[in-house]
């Protein structure tokens, strides 16, 4: 890759093997041409996604669906290394779990979030949240043991036993 030094977070390969998606720390994208092992370029073009790239995957449309450490969900054209659609998210981005037809995914957080998105505009809708840090405790009201509460650092929940 000549000059270009970068760390690796994750990879996409395309369903051809022709291909290959890198996701950086720096933020960027590195595309390699796997037919002949040669680095073909960087992108996208006059941006770096802050925190990094957690996650890369490659939509049934050939596009690129990454997942930031800024929380930043962004949806890249493969052809010129632009950014179609992006949103953003409560906590890094950890996880990408495409459809089988890959139209909709859901997309898990470092702040134990997750999303349901579509893949065309990618607009986030929050479906769960969880603590994302230990569980100091746990009551039981008197009498009632349908409801109890937990509580967290950063957090305190009431939980109702039917309907989980």
């Amino acid at each position: 890759m000549g000059k270009i030094k970068r760390q690796f977070t994750c990879i996409s390969i395309d369903a051809k093997d022709e291909f290959a998606y890198l996701g950086t720390r720096t933020g960027d994208i590195i595309e390699i041409d796997l037919t002949k092992c040669l680095f073909k370029r960087i992108g996208p073009a006059k941006r770096l996604f802050s925190l990094g790239i957690n996650v890369i995957s490659l939509l049934k449309s050939g596009d690129l669906l990454i997942g930031a450490g800024d929380g930043t969900i962004a949806k890249i054209t493969v052809s010129n290394m632009l950014v179609k659609a992006e949103a953003q998210v409560m906590g890094a981005v950890t996880s990408i779990s495409l459809t089988a037809d890959s139209s909709h995914f859901f997309a898990g957080t470092s702040k134990a979030t997750l999303y349901w998105c579509n893949s065309d505009k990618i607009n986030p809708e929050l479906r769960n949240t969880c603590h994302y840090e230990r569980i100091n405790d746990i009551a039981f009201p008197a009498g009632y043991s349908e409801l109890f509460a937990t509580c967290s650092i950063n957090d305190i929940r009431v939980w109702n036993a039917n309907t989980r």
